[in-house]
């Protein structure tokens, strides 16, 4: 690991009791090496069994839950290319419209599985700068139209929030994968309201819906990989990554997410919060 010299000055002799004193400093050093090397080798461990682990789940996952939206249009497809003119017009439009929903939804399905990938191999990159938290919200809820539109959606963002320092792509995912599976777990004409605002110096993003709660014990475990429990993040219609990407793209931000219950003390309230850096200063015409 490294090789430690000592050279007397010209004319100097080491003396034994140096010497003694030498060895002696010596020891913890080696010893402090062996064990950052040691730290390195069962962190690089681990790293691998995880990476086993995720690649395992990944395979698992696509030969399920990719292959349904593909079935559905395949469907859709194959009926418009066999029965064309006969089918009716507004009929038709709708096949083509289910077919677009579908090709989103796969779009998110990959989009997650591409992101999991990226944070279970270490090599997610934060590209950050300054946002408003209006155009993050605003831009989720754009790509989630169609996935809101049986809801009943409500806003809450004052448009003088502090900008976030952030890679905003990244958080725009996080927010939309927390969007998404409350419209998978609300009723028809149920309400979901999406808040932003400040609390103990952490802009927080909160979406909460109507759906069946999530019982207290089991609240921490929505956030794993492929969690399999009823109203967990894999019921219904979905890969069961969205949350843990939402762990791990905003705890790469230094912030964290709360869950709490959701409207009028029914569903569920899941709470992004990211800290707030010292805002940037107005520039200047000079």
């Amino acid at each position: 690991m490294g090789l430690l010299g000592v050279s007397p000055k010209p004319g100097l002799e080491l003396s034994g009791q140096r010497r003694r004193l030498l060895t002696a400093l010596s020891q913890p050093l080696a010893q402090a090496l062996a064990r950052a090397q040691l730290a390195q080798e069962l962190e690089s461990a681990r790293l691998h069994g995880e990476t086993e682990q995720l690649r395992s789940a990944l395979l698992a996952s696509v030969s399920h839950d990719l292959r349904t939206p593909l079935t559905s249009m395949r469907g859709s497809i194959d009926s418009l290319l066999a029965l064309g003119e006969a089918i009716p017009l507004e009929d038709r439009r709708e096949l083509l419209e289910g077919t677009r929903d579908e090709a989103e939804r796969l779009d998110r399905y990959i989009q997650n599985l591409l992101d999991m990938t990226r944070l279970g191999h270490g090599a997610l990159k934060l590209a950050r700068d300054w946002v408003s938290p209006g155009d993050i919200v605003g831009s989720a809820l754009g790509r989630l139209r169609a996935v809101l539109a049986p809801l009943r959606v409500s806003t809450d963002v004052p448009p003088e929030l502090p900008l976030l320092y952030v890679h905003a792509a990244l958080i725009e995912q996080a927010l939309v994968n927390v969007l998404e599976n409350a419209a998978r777990f609300s009723p028809s004409q149920g309400r979901l309201q999406l808040s932003a605002g400040v609390s103990d110096n952490q802009l927080f993003f909160a979406v909460a819906d109507e759906g069946p709660g999530i019982p207290e014990d089991e609240r921490a475990k929505i956030f794993d990989m492929f969690y399999t429990a009823a109203r967990g993040d894999r019921g219904g219609q979905g890969t069961g990554l969205g949350l843990a990407i939402c762990q791990g793209m905003v705890g790469a931000h230094g912030g964290h997410i709360r869950v709490a219950d959701g409207i009028d003390g029914r569903g569920t309230c899941i709470t992004l919060l990211l800290p707030l850096p010292t805002q940037p200063g107005l520039e200047r015409d000079v």
